[in-house]
Parts: C-alpha cells; structure tokens; sequence
C-alpha cells in the first residue's frame, strides 16, 4: 500500500492511499490523457484512516497531487531514473535522455522566493493583498479542455480565486499558483550530444507513467503463464 503526502490536499487531510498494482491494472491502461490519468487513480485510490480521498474521487485532487501520485507509482515499481529516447530537432539524431525523477521533484519544491501562505484547513492559499486562491483540480483541467490556452487560463483562474478579483495581477496568481502547486508536466532543457543543439522535451509524468505501464503489458500475458 502506497501512502502518499499531498501538497494541498482536500478537507480533512493531506494523504491518498494507492493500493498495489494488479494485472489488470496494466491491461486496462488504453491512453494517457488526462482523461485516462484520471480513471486510472481513480481505481488504485482507497479509503484508509487519515486519507481523504477515496475510489472516484480523483478528479477532487489537485492537478499537482495527481502528478505526485503518478509519481509515487513511478518510484515504486519503476526506481528514481527517467530514461527516455529523444530525436534532435536540428540535425535529427537520436539521443537518450536521463534525469532523477527525486532530483527534478526536489527541484520544483523551492519555496524561498514564496508569493502566497497556506494552505490552510480548507486547501486555501492567500496572496500579501489578501486574496485567496485554492490550486486547479483535475476535473477544473477537464472543463476547459478544448477551449483556446488563454481562455483556458483565466477561465481557471476564475474557479480558483476564493476571494478577490481574479483579473488583478493574473501573472501574480499564476505565479503563485505554480510555486505551491508546482506540477510534473513541463519543458526540460536537452542539449544533443551530437551536434551540440539546445532544446527543451516536454515531460509529463502522468503520461510517462501510463506509457511504462503499457510497455509492461506486453509481457503481461507470459508473466501469467
């Protein structure tokens, strides 16, 4: 049983509980969008003293504790090295790139320049000026999925603004927003060794993990047997 601390949580407490993969666990993983993410954690979540979120309420989460679920997941069957095969979008050559995925966690969780307090009981921050904002959930990333990425934005902001106006120093709130709720989808910087090109890789955890569990599958059939 994985027990996993989360950065906001959700009223009543800050731990998820994950139960240990099964077969079909791998055999159903079918996509890695956040749809599939979703329904995914949706079926490992259980109910156990001190958690507060159980079986389907997944999409409850914050976008960043989903990502820190996946990412327990990970370490736990898969170890701390992220390994992946990358083609250069200059000369085309084909490279691997590899990184800590602790490290990269690590990384992301400096709070010395902090913009906002909290969170408190509720999973609510507060900005110096005194507005509050709670961090966007997997299912407020699923309300504005197909909508253009500026909409898409402020129509985010506008759900997590608790109290305040949600058009005052947007960068200020969003800036916020990504320092306490720092997620695992995001640009990392990648220099070719072949001919020495920078260039940023898109990592995604969530998808990362799906897409190892689906290669798992494969032997599924002859690990039975």
């Amino acid at each position: 049983m994985l027990q996993v601390h989360l950065s906001s949580g959700l009223r009543g407490g800050t731990w998820a509980c994950l139960r240990p993969l099964r077969g079909h666990d791998e055999a159903a993983v079918n996509g890695t969008g956040s749809v599939e993410a979703i329904a995914f954690l949706d079926q490992l979540l259980v109910e156990a003293p001190g958690t507060t979120v159980g079986p389907g309420k997944a999409s409850e989460l914050a976008v960043c504790d989903c990502d820190r679920l996946f990412a327990a997941i990970y370490l736990n069957y898969f170890g701390e090295r992220i390994e992946s095969a990358v083609t250069c979008r200059d000369c085309s050559e084909p490279f691997e790139l590899s990184f800590s995925l602790p490290d990269l966690m690590a990384s992301l969780e400096d709070g010395s320049g902090a913009k906002a307090t909290g969170p408190d009981a509720e999973g609510v921050y507060m900005l110096p000026n005194d507005r509050r904002f709670r961090l966007p959930t997997a299912g407020d990333q699923r309300s504005v999925l197909g909508l253009e990425a500026e909409k898409a934005a402020a129509a985010l902001l506008e759900r997590c603004v608790v109290e305040g106006d949600p058009r005052e120093d947007p960068a200020l709130l969003q800036a916020a927003m990504d320092e306490v709720g720092a997620v695992l989808d995001l640009d990392l910087d990648a220099t070719c060794p072949e001919c020495g090109a920078s260039q940023t890789v898109r990592f995604d955890i969530q998808a990362y993990t799906l897409r190892a569990l689906a290669y798992e599958k494969r032997f599924l059939n002859h690990e039975v047997h």
